[in-house]
């Protein structure tokens, strides 16, 4: 599998790099896992001319730690600048660049208006890595997509412009982290300390296939979300004497619960001004959603000693009761904040209603809010400038108005103060199952379209990457033919620019750490 404007072997050594990278078990807890994929992939960045190191914590500006992992300990996070030096990507210099100097001393830190761009990524798995194997046009492997895919495509994406003659844009800033599927509180603090000054960001978590057969989907927006809560307490009575003196707190609350999900799917995205079908949206796409996630509710006791009371459970125990007592919990998501303002307001409105209609208390409390990327931001023009790339190549790229699921984006302080290129991986299915696999023909596309961004970001948007292709076409089993020369895969590396060594750091943690979902 080839695009065409990817040399044949070039692709297969990104294949074979991410079959390594996904034989490599590092499941979202393993210590020891996750250090070995650390410094495998501090070792390929560093081979690929920007300057890596492992870190274990995160600081701030002043060396101040700001994330640890839940429950103490110290996870690594990868990260790599540059460019620094000519790139070179052979298997002896990754090697090299993995047992240099683990102690010399740390790369300084950017100073804040340095304005990088930050491309992130995570290598986490939610499994254990499985023996990946090819499967005709697939590779069926643990972390195949969601990422490791987009880990690889990275590094193809770096040999492929070293083979143009083409250096990555200056101030590249790459960062890894090892957090992402359980939680992800150093990929939180990752983004709020490099995303507060990147003129950029990207983000290697995977596309999806597109409204049309071959076609793929960039995330041009993502919704943002809030927990919340619902209590409700009502009047308990004997069920059969007294049943009309009684106001039931269970039946409150699913009055509650039906409206408040039927609400929220009429609501439209107040700040559009459109319904989702004039704005192009998927299956939710523009609307507003509130999911109901859990409901205790029976005698107060029950409900609030739910972990001895349980045991009533399939029991005759306190059926002959009036609920007196109820909670709900679940999440709310919206594509603007004008809509999470708006729907926060109705759902509170609407516990007001209903506890006067039923003679029952209902308190509504929203939790943290997690606030969306709005796709009319200033990725707008990032967003077509890929598109525009893709159809230079010869295929069809879709962006996604708004993606429900909650990323690294989401966790910018402002969403909307610098562009963001979401989805950039490629494309496959059977995500977090061992059914987990990239089509090879996206992880071609991406590589040449990853190429292709950050060739017009080096350039200001002016490159000739488009005018001039770097090679001619090319055909299975053919050799391609390139127009320019620079060191690249199997193009040794002069003395005079010997490979950036991966460093090792420690940020000492703080106690304790605050637990998240995976989103």
């Amino acid at each position: 599998m080839h695009d065409s404007h990817l040399p044949p072997d070039l692709f297969a050594a990104t294949l074979t790099l991410l079959e390594e990278l996904t034989a490599i078990s590092s499941a979202s807890g393993d210590a020891a896992g996750l250090e070995r994929m650390a410094a495998r992939l501090a070792a390929e960045l560093a081979a690929r001319g920007l300057m890596a190191e492992v870190r274990r914590g995160l600081g701030d500006a002043g060396g101040n730690p700001i994330a640890a992992p839940a429950g103490g300990g110290s996870l690594p996070v990868v990260l790599a600048r540059g460019p620094v030096t000519a790139p070179a990507a052979t298997a002896a210099t990754a090697d090299a660049a993995a047992t240099a100097d683990a102690a010399a001393p740390p790369a300084p830190e950017v100073p804040p208006d340095a304005g990088r761009l930050l491309l992130i990524g995570h290598f986490d798995t939610v499994l254990p890595a499985a023996a990946p194997r090819r499967l005709g046009d697939r590779l069926v492997a643990t972390g195949a997509i969601d990422m490791k895919g987009g880990l690889a495509t990275l590094c193809g994406a770096l040999d492929l412009l070293a083979r143009r003659g083409e250096a990555p844009p200056a101030g590249l800033l790459v960062v890894a982290v090892p957090d992402e599927e359980v939680g992800g509180e150093l990929s939180r603090a990752a983004v709020a300390r490099w995303g507060a000054t990147a003129r950029a960001l990207w983000v290697l978590e995977p596309g999806e296939p597109g409204s049309e057969a071959g076609s793929e989907s960039l995330v041009g927006g993502r919704r943002g979300l809030f927990d919340w809560r619902l209590e409700a307490r009502g009047k308990a009575a004997h069920s059969g004497l007294h049943l009309a003196a009684g106001r039931s707190a269970l039946l409150a609350a699913a009055r509650w619960c039906l409206a408040a999900v039927e609400g929220a799917g009429a609501l439209h995205d107040a700040a559009a001004g459109a319904p989702r079908a004039a704005r192009g949206g998927g299956p939710a796409g523009g609307r507003t959603s509130v999911n109901v996630g859990r409901l205790v509710a029976g005698d107060a006791t029950f409900v609030t000693d739910l972990g001895a009371a349980h045991a009533w459970l399939g029991t005759e125990r306190q059926l002959n009761v009036v609920p007196d007592r109820a909670i709900v919990e679940g999440e709310a998501r919206f594509a603007t904040a004008a809509a999470g303002e708006e729907v926060e307001r109705r759902l509170a409105a609407l516990a007001a209603a209903v506890g006067a209609a039923t003679g029952t208390e209902l308190v509504f409390t929203r939790g943290p809010l997690i606030p969306p990327v709005d796709a009319r931001g200033p990725q707008r023009i990032w967003c077509d400038r890929a598109v525009a790339l893709a159809a230079a190549r010869g295929w069809r790229l879709e962006v996604e108005p708004e993606r429900g699921g909650i990323s690294f984006p989401n966790f910018l302080v402002e969403p909307g103060r610098i562009p963001v290129l979401d989805g950039l991986g490629p494309v496959g299915g059977g995500m977090h199952t061992r059914d987990e696999h990239v089509e090879l023909a996206s992880l071609a596309r991406r590589i040449v379209l990853l190429a292709d961004l950050l060739a017009e970001e080096g350039a200001g948007g002016r490159s000739s990457t488009l005018i001039a292709a770097p090679f001619a076409m090319v055909r299975p089993g053919s050799t391609p033919v390139p127009r320019r020369t620079a060191p690249g895969p199997g193009t040794p590396r002069s003395r005079a620019t010997p490979p950036r060594p991966v460093r090792s750091t420690t940020t000492a943690p703080p106690a304790g750490g605050t637990p998240d979902r995976r989103p």
